[in-house]
Formats: structure tokens, C-alpha cells, sequence
């Protein structure tokens, strides 16, 4: 996607962050090709782990939370008990642990608050997924470790798409799908960049936008909107879709896109609905369709593989990363080059 993000550089009078954004990006569908590979033996070994015990509580930070959630979403569909927490929720209020698993999530290994559960978890089978072997939780932890090293650019593309493949060879591994599907999905190149553009014109367009999915692909729509604050330095709400249809439909209007993550089945039944919501308010709907169904009237639609799962929001990334990025271009001259965060959150 590197021909569509660079048709917004143009915008930046520093295009140095989206420069390191894109070498990340561009190696991430390899790394995730080699991950099953490279770390077979550890997913293996944390699959056999879910399997037998049946109970598995999830703490991480930022993307790495979203990620949890949505690995947490699958895994309870197959009948296991999973749970993802923010480790700073963790860390000062503790829920009582008996035989569960505990997956600390992180990039980088040091993201302090992560860290810091660790001193609650003495006595507990600890597992981890990270891309920094040497870090602490990457020693601190029976650790899946992803492939190609620590990602350096300020916004998580390439972390957050390995950590979701590690997950998805996970499930893999359960019986929840099969790597061929896995591959299939991390495979699919969007072609649709006339939609892709459009949608990009109406982000810029807009002084206000709202993302939304339901079930696991509501962390997906939180990890939308965390990068869009991240990169384009302007306020992002997200719900999950049922409760944003419970009082915030207020703030939407003529000057409101929704970014709509849709998911095949049922719940892409539902979203139908956003048709009767852009009548009444006005909005304007963007659709990252992955049902397989009609189009909804009225939207632009981004189509990707069907499916529902963990693997169909791996299809995903690549698509929402680049819309993501040329949006922050229209709305921050200065993209991926942080102005008050680090990379590591090491402080409180």
C-alpha cells in the first residue's frame, strides 16, 4: 500500500514518521508468514496450555489490550473461559486468580504498567507474546516471540498485526480454523483504492469520527481509532456498536463520518441498521466490509474477505492501517512523529 499512503505525504512538512511507518508495514505480511514457523513450538506448547486448563485472563496496554480482546472474543466462542483486563486495571485492582493462565501482551516487553503485574503473578503460569526476546517480559514469561524484531516506528502496525497472527496460529493449533485459512486471509491485497480514496476524502472532509464494531471486531475498530489519535492528533470516539446505539447516536451529524468494522453472519445482519442511522443524523458512513453481504446504501464500502473470526480481521490490517495513515496526513503535518508519547510507556 505504499503507492496509496504516498499520495498523501505531499500533506506532511515532515514525512519522516510515515517513511518509518512504512518499512514496518511493508515487512509485517512475511513476519507473519514466518511466525508459525519460527515460533511453532511455543504456540504449541501455550495451545496445549488453553486446552487443559480452560481459563485464561489476558493483560496488556493500548494496542496490545485491543489485541487481547479480540483473541479473548475468539477463544470464548470455542467454550473457553478468556478474559482481557488493561494491566493498569490489574495492577491497582487485582481480581483473584486461582489455576488461570495469564498472557501478558507487549510489543515491546516493557510497557511499565504491564510489567509491573508481574509482581501480582508470583506462583502463576505465565505466558507471553511479545517481539523483544530480551525484554523483561519476554524473560519473565513462557514467551511467544514474533518475528523480524522490535518494531521502531511510533504507531503500532507491524506489533499489532504479528501479535494478532501469533493468536490466530493459536487458534489454529485449538482447532478453532486452520492455517490454510490463516494464510488465505494474510494473502488478500486490497485493490479497491478508488473506494479507499474516497474514503479518505471524506475523513478529511469531516470535523468529527466515530468507529464501531461488534464482537471481535469492535477491538478492531478501537485499534482504528487509537491510531488515528496516535498519528492525525485529533479526537477519535469509539464504541462498540450496541452501545453506541444506547445514547452517543446524539453526537453525530452532517459534519460525522462512522467507520463501521462489519463482520460476516448475524452480527453483519445488524449493521444494516447504520442505513436508518445515516438517514435520521446525517452522517456519513464508511463501511470496512468483511460480510459478504449487499453493500449498505448510502456507504462507501472498503470489501474484504468474508469471515468472522480471528483470520478475517488479520485480512483486515493491512486495509485499515493504510486508511488510518492517509487520514493522519490530512490532519497532522508532522504523521508518526510523536509530539508528547514515546514508543515505550515507561512512566505513569
Amino acid at each position: 500500500m505504499r503507492d496509496f499512503i504516498t499520495r498523501y505525504t505531499p500533506l506532511l512538512t515532515d514525512a519522516t514518521g510515515v517513511a518509518s511507518i512504512l518499512l514496518e508495514m511493508e515487512r509485517q505480511m512475511d513476519d507473519v508468514r514466518a511466525t508459525n514457523v519460527t515460533q511453532g513450538d511455543a504456540i504449541k506448547e501455550f495451545a496445549d496450555s488453553i486446552r487443559q486448563n480452560k481459563r485464561i485472563i489476558m493483560l496488556g496496554m493500548g494496542a496490545s489490550h485491543w489485541v487481547n480482546e479480540l483473541f479473548a472474543f475468539q477463544l470464548r466462542r470455542a467454550g473457553i473461559y478468556a478474559l482481557a483486563i488493561p494491566a493498569s486495571e490489574f495492577l491497582y485492582d487485582p481480581i483473584p486468580l486461582s489455576s488461570e493462565l495469564v498472557l501478558l501482551t507487549s510489543q515491546s516487553g516493557e510497557s511499565v504498567e504491564t510489567v509491573k503485574c508481574l509482581k501480582h503473578l508470583e506462583g502463576v503460569t505465565l505466558y507471553g507474546i511479545t517481539l523483544n526476546k530480551e525484554s523483561t517480559i519476554g524473560k519473565a514469561t513462557k514467551a511467544i516471540i514474533a518475528p523480524g524484531g522490535s518494531e521502531k516506528a511510533f504507531a503500532g502496525t507491524r506489533s499489532v498485526t504479528l501479535t494478532l497472527a501469533c493468536m490466530a496460529y493459536i487458534c489454529a493449533d485449538l482447532g478453532i480454523l486452520s492455517t490454510q485459512t490463516i494464510q488465505t486471509m494474510v494473502d488478500f491485497e486490497q485493490d479497491n483504492l478508488e473506494a479507499m480514496h474516497a474514503a479518505v476524502a471524506l475523513l478529511h472532509s469531516k470535523s468529527s469520527i466515530v468507529t464501531t464494531g461488534r464482537s471481535l471486531f469492535s477491538p478492531l475498530a478501537q485499534l482504528f481509532a487509537l491510531g488515528g489519535e496516535e498519528l492525525g492528533g485529533k479526537p477519535i470516539l469509539c464504541n462498540e456498536t450496541g452501545q453506541l446505539r444506547h445514547g452517543p447516536l446524539e453526537v453525530l451529524s452532517s459534519n460525522s463520518v462512522v467507520v463501521v468494522f462489519r463482520q460476516s453472519g448475524e452480527l453483519g445482519i445488524l449493521a444494516k441498521s447504520f442505513v436508518s442511522i445515516q438517514q435520521k443524523t446525517g452522517c456519513s458512513l464508511i463501511v470496512i466490509d468483511s460480510s459478504g453481504l449487499e453493500p449498505l446504501e448510502g456507504a462507501i464500502t472498503i470489501a474484504c474477505p468474508a469471515g468472522n473470526d480471528i483470520a478475517a480481521a488479520l485480512a483486515v490490517m493491512e486495509t485499515f492501517q493504510s486508511l488510518m495513515i492517509a487520514y493522519a496526513c490530512g490532519k497532522n503535518k508532522q504523521t508518526g512523529v510523536p509530539k508528547y508519547s514515546t514508543k515505550i510507556t515507561k512512566t505513569e
